[in-house]
């Protein structure tokens, strides 16, 4: 029930940071590079992981689930009137999050599974 909870949290936490105005992200200035895809990156891991905790039987599903929700999150960026525009490139780093937080939550299973 609690991992199910951080899922559905986790899930509006993606949806309100990528929509946030794009006047209101100041990026950090101390890196010499964009962190853009590394966050979308992280996001969708936290994605996989947990809902694939929730659901470990459906982790096919929590993919293509999870990718078009990070696709329907790039098209509202580029719809929506809050100066954000979509990238396809950030939907890819959310599918190689996704893959990672699947793939992660699946080897944990697994080895919890095996120790009881």
């Amino acid at each position: 029930m609690v991992t199910r909870f951080l899922a559905v949290a986790w899930t509006l936490g993606i949806l309100l940071a990528c929509l946030i105005p794009g006047s209101q992200i100041t990026p950090p200035s101390f890196l010499p590079f964009s962190i853009d895809k590394w966050v979308h990156l992280v996001m969708f891991v936290g994605f996989g992981a947990l809902w694939t905790t929730v659901r470990p039987d459906r982790a096919w599903t929590v993919f293509w689930v999870g990718a078009a929700y990070g696709v329907a999150i790039e098209i509202l960026q580029g719809l929506l009137p809050i100066g954000r525009s979509p990238d396809i490139l950030d939907a890819l780093a959310d599918g190689v999050g996704l893959g990672l937080g699947i793939g992660l939550a699946v080897l944990l299973t697994r080895k919890v599974s095996s120790n009881d």
